[in-house]
């Protein structure tokens, strides 16, 4: 079935909707200035509890959007979008692992290209906020940390360790070269850069890291105001651990306790809400969560910020999608690579009804006319897709193993940073007794002679984790392990531990460790080449077909025909799919695509699907949620209680 988007209203819900927004048309209208970006320097300040540009009072009223979850094509329409929906600035988290995916390498190209983001906001008349961490969170792969970081295990992160403390100042100077000009005090649209994510949650009141990132964000030229943010504000008592200047935001402020947190946390500085949650995000063998997603919850949310005069943003304000292998763990949890987060703006770039709801009430309290919306973009469903062509992922291998060692190698031992790594032993007089993997991370396809005789996840408890071999003769032993995302919620030193990805403690037979390893590293980023086979898949293998397109639109293709694997089109990397729901579809932008032929490629990782085809869809297929066996979603395993 479909995923509604979001529920539609019943007529006396969508009644008390317009009637809170006339109500609200009849308060005093916020300040709200009419200065806009316009390549001029402006005086930006904080102080007597309000934003203040060139002196006069304003709010900011911010959308969230992330680089890498949306393609570059799309940022002009979405923030034409925002600005029609009454917002003022738009807030960006920059992700240090997309930017620097190399140590000492950086990208600021494609997607990744921060500065004309910054552009085409002042090109429409939006003030901009960056978040460019170092750490972020925000649901990606290690919370957007450099997956190279893990190379170096007695290098602490977000703490003051020498070593990371370089990587940081490097990475955040190389940002400030990027966009140094283009804050507001030098006529750009940038208003306020954010100091890492949520540093209280690890910080135990100790701010000696943030204190160097402050030093840190001065040196490399930004001279705007900077913000840190956390889910609760206390007073600093040390006044050493104090960051004078330094607002502090606090995420999810809704109510009168947590603004009165605030203002006693933030002295004269004014309040303001980093993240008001549209949404939730969703794990896998979890229904689409909806979480703050009904549109009278934003509406009365957002009422009650203008009341108290707050400054916020939303959170989501286009959610987007986590392309590739991008997704982060919530713990143990592999995340949905669906971020439509119930936004205002859908993943397929739509206006919704909760936009509509919150454009007319912006209007309407700040006294304000936006443009009208634009255009949605073309939504269209495909003719379905035959994949015609298999070969065995066993077939695919390369000559030669990346690396032969004593005991398997991690992924990023083996200098990989997302995807698959295969280890393989060979054994001349057979197989038997209890093979058991103790630290597969994280899902892994056990094959003998290339047959699938296991798969082992922690969501399916640790019974999962043993096989009983039986197999005479020469043996073939292959262990392929899939990196679902690495942990996004970093809150101390073990979760630094649980971010490494691979066979990390070997494996074991009848209670002994296994030796004399070949390690394949398999990051697969645009897929891989392949001979087609005449024989039907046993195990995991890549499919493919063509199909073709009169004019670039965007669709969903439909999964539900197939297990767990990735999906590529023409290399473009869509994501992950899984059967345990309840994402059942991945999103498929335009931009992806390309007039006439085009192909796709599929690696299941499961049996062969019945039919090797897939369809598609104008909306998210969602379907229930299969739960597993364990609770993932804590740092301790433990049992689910109940399916959610």
């Amino acid at each position: 079935m479909f995923r509604p988007r979001p529920h539609r209203p019943s007529i006396l819900r969508f009644a008390s909707i317009v009637a809170t927004i006339a109500l609200a048309a009849t308060a005093a209208a916020q300040s709200v200035t009419s200065i806009v970006p316009d390549g001029k320097p402006h005086q930006f300040e904080l102080r007597d509890k309000q934003f203040f540009l060139d002196g006069q009072p304003t709010l900011l009223v911010a959308g969230e959007m992330h680089f890498g979850r949306v393609l570059a094509g799309d940022w002009d329409l979405r923030i034409r979008q925002a600005k029609a929906m009454g917002l003022n600035t738009l807030s960006f988290y920059l992700f240090w692992n997309r930017s620097e995916p190399r140590e000492g390498q950086f990208d600021f190209t494609g997607a990744n290209d921060v500065r004309r983001v910054l552009q085409l906001c002042q090109k429409y008349g939006m003030w901009a906020i960056l978040r460019p961490g170092p750490y972020c969170c925000a649901e990606v792969d290690y919370g957007g940390i450099p997956w190279w970081t893990l190379k170096y295990p007695d290098v602490k992160i977000r703490t003051n360790d020498p070593k990371y403390v370089e990587w940081s100042r490097r990475y955040i100077e190389r940002v400030g070269r990027e966009v140094g000009d283009l804050q507001v005090t030098h006529g750009g649209p940038l208003l306020m850069v954010q100091m890492e994510n949520e540093y209280g949650m690890v910080s135990r009141g100790n701010n000696d890291y943030l204190h160097s990132l402050q030093t840190i964000f001065r040196d490399a030229g930004f001279d705007v105001p900077l913000f840190t943010c956390d889910p609760f504000l206390a007073p600093v008592r040390d006044p050493a651990q104090a960051l004078p200047g330094v607002l502090r935001g606090r995420n999810g402020l809704k109510n009168d306790r947590d603004y009165q947190q605030t203002i006693a946390a933030n002295g004269d500085l004014p309040p303001y809400a980093p993240e008001v949650y549209t949404a939730w995000f969703s794990g896998w063998g979890q229904p689409i969560a909806t979480r703050n997603a009904s549109i009278p919850q934003i509406v009365d949310w957002t009422t009650s910020l203008l009341d108290k005069n707050a400054s916020f943003c939303y959170y989501m304000f286009f959610g987007g999608t986590n392309y590739g292998f991008s997704t982060g763990a919530n713990e143990h949890l592999p995340l949905q690579t669906s971020y439509d987060y119930g936004a205002p703006i859908d993943e397929a770039g739509r206006i919704t009804e909760k936009y509509r709801a919150l454009r007319d009430l912006l209007s309407a309290r700040l006294k304000i006319t936006p443009p009208a919306p634009p255009a949605d973009p073309a939504v269209v469903a495909l003719p379905v897709i035959k994949l015609t062509q298999s070969e065995p992922l066993l077939a695919t291998l390369p000559a030669q193993p990346t690396l032969a060692s004593v005991k398997p190698a991690s992924m990023e031992a083996l200098d990989q940073d997302y995807g698959f790594v295969l280890y393989r032993k060979k054994f001349a007089d057979g197989l038997k007794g209890t093979l058991e993997l103790k630290k597969a991370m994280d899902y892994a396809v056990v094959m003998v002679n290339g047959r699938t005789v296991g798969r082992c996840f922690d969501g399916y408890g640790p019974a999962s984790d043993r096989i009983e071999l039986n197999e005479s003769g020469p043996v073939t032993l292959d262990i392929l392990v899939h990196n679902l995302g690495r942990i996004s919620v970093i809150v101390s030193a073990q979760s630094q531990d649980r971010a490494r990805k691979g066979l990390l403690d070997g494996a074991w037979l009848d209670g002994k460790e296994l030796e004399g390893w070949e390690n394949y590293s398999l990051p697969f980023e645009h897929g891989t080449a392949f001979k087609a086979s005449a024989d039907t898949p046993t195990g995991p293998a890549f499919y493919r077909g063509e199909f073709t397109v009169d004019q670039p639109a965007n669709t969903f293709l439909d999964l539900r025909n197939w297990g767990m694997g990735a999906v590529w089109i023409n290399g473009h990397n869509l994501g992950r799919y899984w059967d345990r729901g309840a994402l059942r579809s991945l999103f498929l932008p335009a931009g992806f695509l390309k007039p006439g032929k085009n192909e796709i490629q599929i690696l299941e990782l499961h049996d062969a699907p019945k039919i090797t085809e897939v369809g598609s869809a104008t909306k998210i297929i969602e379907e229930p949620a299969v739960p597993f066996a364990v609770r993932l979603d804590r740092a301790v395993l433990q049992a689910a209680a109940s399916p959610r």
